[in-house]
């Protein structure tokens, strides 16, 4: 296909940009789950502003080697398995009540990003 005819607006799938935007979403569900044990249980470290950190400093790269890239996909993807792993014990405390039908979607859309 021709680059011509593709929509600009079309991010490229693989892109560590849609890792970071689940882990964002995640980090949501993670706050959301959390909400009926505030004061009750201390909230389980996810690492947000450290990710977005480093996020940030790979996206001000102007043209970041392969090398880079992968790293910054796996480090993305360490992320996400341990918030995936919050949010699995905030649901068995918790259940999944709380969140709404967009939050759930995206809940299993992340997991599923993650398997692949």
């Amino acid at each position: 296909m021709d680059a011509t005819c593709t929509p600009a607006d079309i991010q490229y799938p693989t892109d560590a940009r849609l890792l970071n935007g689940a882990r964002e979403k995640l980090e949501e569900i993670i706050d959301i789950l959390h909400d009926p044990e505030k004061g009750l249980r201390q909230k389980a470290r996810t690492y947000r502003q450290k990710a977005h950190d480093s996020y940030i400093a790979f996206t001000k790269q102007r043209k970041p080697k392969p090398a880079v890239i992968r790293k910054m996909k796996g480090e993305l993807l360490r992320y996400i398995r341990r918030d995936i792993k919050i949010e699995e014990a905030l649901v068995r405390r918790n259940g999944l009540e709380l969140l709404n039908k967009r939050q759930y979607k995206n809940l299993l859309v992340i997991q599923e990003l993650y398997r692949q």
